[in-house]
């Protein structure tokens, strides 16, 4: 797309933006160009994205937004957008839907019983910070059960790929009093914005999210479920909802300043024949054959803030070569 209709584009989302109450999302244009010197082709990738998880409360205007900007871009190729409300501390549980429990074959959702603690982890068999937390789960269960009966429930969701994998490491770490699903096409990563594992949440007796994130960050978790079967509250990070950053903020970052986009640009495109020239000479080959790696990248960011109406840029030029 041309750099004048790429701009007007861009403009026209961040209208939509604005007119719901969106205008601290960014725009942003990310291109990507890259020179394996050891290999045969430059390649090159132009994104134009407009990516922010909100708080649950904008939950209506995420919603409409996603619908209002279909026209502009329907048929458009090289564009991500995501800007999604997702649920965190504070806000009412959602069941979970569409997991399957390891030893079954039947989906269910998981719904919350009011007067039950849950602690809700996913997790992976192949993630190795996953494994101890896991582990812990187990042993609180195996420790309190006689105090805890029914009133607290640990359950696993699986990401792992295939179920019988999941069935196959918990039989072998012996952590069977966990609870175990397995996520496959369910959405509830998406849902509770769930982008890395281990990641967990605590659910009160009420159905409300007392906690969201890493398990690091509740170092007593049997302190943690003893309190909420009291009606306590928990505090701390990942207690609250996450504060959102302004869009004019996040462009105070280091390396964002006005640039000329068009320079930039026209740069990036003439390195292409430069880095495929590189590619092909002979002293080149020879010397990238003692290389673990050997490549250049050239990066460009530009991020538009509706609200403010400015853009800032970041232009980085990568040349890495490891090796003797």
């Amino acid at each position: 797309m041309p750099s004048e209709e790429q701009l007007t584009l861009i403009k026209k989302i961040g209208e939509v933006l604005i007119a719901n109450d969106l205008g601290d999302v960014p725009v942003e244009i990310y291109r990507e160009n890259v020179c394996p010197l050891n290999e045969t082709k430059v390649t090159n990738k132009t994104l134009l994205k407009v990516t922010k998880d909100l708080p649950s409360s904008k939950a209506d205007q995420a919603n409409k937004f996603k619908e209002e900007v279909k026209p502009l871009i329907e048929g458009i190729a090289g564009l991500e957008i995501s800007v999604v409300a997702k649920l965190g501390a504070g806000d009412v549980y959602q069941a979970i839907k569409n997991v399957t429990p390891m030893d079954k074959e039947e989906k269910c959702d998981l719904t919350h019983t009011e007067g039950q603690v849950w602690l809700i982890d996913f997790w992976a068999t192949w993630c190795p910070p996953c494994q101890k937390p896991m582990a812990h789960n187990q042993e609180m269960l195996e420790k309190r059960a006689a105090d805890w009966g029914d009133k607290v429930r640990i359950i696993g969701v699986s990401i792992d790929s295939v179920k019988d994998t999941l069935a196959k490491h918990i039989t072998a770490k012996g952590w069977e009093k966990v609870e175990h699903y397995f996520r496959g096409e369910s959405d509830c990563s998406e849902v509770y914005g769930v982008k890395g594992v281990p990641h967990v949440m605590l659910i009160d007796t009420k159905g409300n999210i007392a906690f969201k994130g890493h398990p690091a960050n509740r170092p007593d978790l049997e302190k943690d479920f003893d309190a909420l079967l009291k009606g306590e509250t928990l505090t701390g990070e990942g207690c609250g909802p996450v504060k959102q950053a302004e869009g004019g903020e996040e462009a105070k970052e280091d390396g964002w300043k006005e640039l000329d986009g068009d320079a930039c640009m026209k740069e990036i495109d003439g390195f292409t024949a430069v880095g495929e020239a590189l590619q092909k000479d002979d002293v080149m080959k020879g010397f990238t054959k003692t290389l673990m790696r050997c490549f250049c990248v050239m990066v460009y960011k530009s991020k538009y803030v509706p609200s403010t109406g400015k853009s800032t840029q970041n232009y980085e030029n990568y040349r890495v070569l490891v090796g003797p």
